[in-house]
């Protein structure tokens, strides 16, 4: 099984956030005033995200696994993938409930809805 899809969309989606994130910042009245460099924050989102994540792509491959077994449509696969990733993102915000996750959750969705389409999903070996 090529477990490639799995890991290229976790990393797409932690090193895409905070880039998303960031653009965004200006925008979001919860942290306007707080101004930091986008060299300083990026270890530490790219850090916390990994940590956060853990859970949630667990699972994510327990559900990889079970579609590769069944043989599932790549497409169809693909979209429940990325949905249980974006739900993932949801409730691992909403459990940590921070002053900066109500404005982390929407660049996270977008980086993960943007990692999943990118790269091609193939659970059979190359």
């Amino acid at each position: 099984m090529n477990w490639s899809y799995l890991f290229k969309h976790w990393f797409g989606t932690l090193l895409i956030g905070p880039i998303i994130f960031q653009i965004t910042t200006p925008f979001s009245s919860h942290i306007s005033h707080l101004v930091f460099s986008f060299f300083e924050a990026y270890p530490l989102f790219l850090l916390f995200g990994l940590l956060f994540s853990i859970p949630t792509y667990i699972l994510y491959g327990c559900i990889y696994y079970y579609l590769a077994r069944k043989d599932a449509n790549p497409n169809y696969a693909k979209a429940i993938l990325i949905l249980f990733s974006v739900l993932g993102v949801i409730a691992t915000t909403l459990i940590m409930d921070g002053s900066m996750m109500q404005d982390i959750t929407l660049p996270y969705l977008i980086s993960s809805i943007i990692a999943g389409l990118l790269f091609k999903l193939n659970f059979r070996k190359i």
